[in-house]
């Protein structure tokens, strides 16, 4: 198995993990903050009973990007709480 096939089953059970949890604690660098930090997220914004908006996963200059709905951000003006975080690790929240 190559490194790329690595990093790809990685992603795949980062993925699986977040859509599996309601909520999960999720690690990463933020250039932001110049640190790493840990923020509690979900996978799913919720929109109404029923209807959710799903987070997704992109590539960006061959690195892993979640975007996901960050439960600890202050939503800006339009009430967003999206955020990126790039290859990041995750673990579970007891917290909801």
């Amino acid at each position: 198995m190559n490194n790329q096939q690595k990093d790809s089953m990685q992603t795949k059970e980062i993925l699986q993990f977040v859509e599996d949890h309601d909520t999960f604690l999720i690690t990463y660098y933020a250039k932001k903050h110049n640190e790493i930090i840990t923020r509690r997220g979900t996978w799913y914004k919720p929109i109404e009973p029923n209807k959710n908006v799903e987070g997704k996963v992109i590539q960006s200059n061959g690195n892993d990007v979640f975007i996901y709905w960050d439960l600890d951000a202050t939503p800006n003006k339009n009430g967003n709480q999206w955020r990126r975080a790039t290859n990041p690790t995750v673990e579970v929240s007891n917290e909801q």
